[in-house]
Formats: C-alpha cells, structure tokens, sequence
C-alpha cells in the first residue's frame, strides 16, 4: 500500500523536512550537552582565589639599619657608595655644622650600604644618614598595606613575590595591627617611601635564600581564599 506524499507551498517533502529537523535538534541537544558537562567539569575541578596585591622590599633579617646625623648641619662628603660593604666602625660620611665644625659619621653594624644621603644635604639630628643592611637573617619581603585590605590577612596565607630576576614565595608571619609610622619606615628603609596614605607593615617570610646584595623592590600577591565554583551551585559545603 502506497502512501500519499506530502508536500509544503514551497515544494518540499513533509517527511523530509521533519527528518531534517529533528537532526538538527538532536544537534542542538549534543552541543548543549557538551556544554554543560564542559562547565561542570570547569565548576568541579577550577579554584578562583581571592588575593591582596602590595608592594614593598625583600630585605635579610630586619633589613636595613639607619645610621643617624649625630647632630644638626649639612653633608660635607660621603666616603662610601651604595652596595659598599663596611664594617661597624667604618666611616660613611662628613658631617658640617652650622660653625664648620665636622664630624665623621660612621656605620654603626657590618653589611652593605644601602642608601646614603646626597653631599650638601641638610639634615637634623637623628636624620638618616645612611641605611645600612646586615645582609643576615631570613629573607623577607616587608610590604606596604592599605587598612581596608591588611584587615583581610592573617598570619600563614601563603604569598607570591616578584623580585628582579624571579618569583619567590613564603607564608605571611605578622601583620602589623596598627599603620606605620614615618619614624618606623625611616629605621627599616633609612627613608621615608611615598605610602599614599595610612599603610600596615606586613611580613612575609620566604622560602629559599636570598642571591642579591641590599633590599630589592617587590610586588606581592598574597591568597587570602580559594573557592571553587561548584561550591556556589550546590547547598551546604558543597559535598555530597
């Protein structure tokens, strides 16, 4: 028994057109599939991480010392450079108070000159004349932290801090409760950096050793939390 053909206005075979349409259904329906499984398995096995981003020095120990102006005049002369070695002892700079009368400043620890004040530079007593590191101790990378975000970290979160020549990482080990003050930043870096406003001192202690000579800049990234996207389809913890 034959059956009668069936055709559109346009010409084409209902049967034809309807087995063309559910192929391409069928298609859809794959493709969509392998989407969502695609984003399940992104949800399932991806971690987006929650970081705090700051910047700083990598410093040995406690880093530099600050070596203090005696008395009030201006900077005569200087005897040593930066990245010098000197010796507790060693004559770093000449000192002329208002009546002429010099007077040699010297480093008071061993290490590596790490800045010294410009010659003709006046300066007060007990300003930094030179910050000297004692290239001893750990490695660490001091950082500089706005309140809203140092509010965020907590000793143990583990960092990533690019210094020349690399990456290194470490764990944070103190997180100072209250912002820094101009007199702290003078004694750790022997100046005062440009904070931009109210800073937390933050420590990160480093693995491995340190390679360079003096406090080097740094950019940290500290992970304050991981989570995973399935977690935020599923109640509960997100375990089964």
């Amino acid at each position: 028994m034959t059956q009668p053909v069936v055709e559109t206005p346009g010409g084409e075979r209902i049967d034809r057109l309807v087995s063309t349409i559910r192929a391409r259904a069928w298609v859809a329906v794959l493709a969509l599939a392998l989407a969502v499984g695609a984003g399940a398995a992104w949800a399932a096995g991806s971690e987006v991480r929650s970081v705090v981003r700051a910047g700083g020095v990598v410093v040995a120990g406690d880093g530099p010392v600050a070596v203090p102006a005696p008395g009030t005049g201006s900077l005569a002369g200087t005897f040593v450079r930066q990245g010098e070695r000197v010796s507790a002892g060693s004559p770093l700079a000449e000192l002329a108070d208002a009546d002429g009368t010099r007077t040699i400043v010297r480093s008071t620890v061993s290490g590596f000159v790490a800045r010294i004040a410009v010659p003709g530079t006046h300066l007060r007593a007990g300003a930094t004349v030179a910050a000297v590191d004692p290239a001893s101790g750990p490695p660490r990378a001091l950082l500089l932290v706005p309140p809203e975000q140092a509010a965020a970290l907590a000793p143990g979160q583990p960092a990533r801090v690019a210094v020349p020549g690399g990456l290194a990482t470490g764990r944070v080990s103190e997180v100072g409760a209250f912002p820094v003050t101009a007199e702290d930043l003078r004694h750790r870096f022997g100046d005062t950096p440009a904070a931009g406003g109210p800073r937390h001192l933050v420590t990160v202690e480093l693995a491995g050793t340190r390679d360079r000579v003096g406090p080097a800049p740094a950019q940290a990234e500290i992970t304050v939390a991981v989570t995973r996207p399935i977690e935020a389809l599923l109640p509960g913890d997100g375990h089964a």
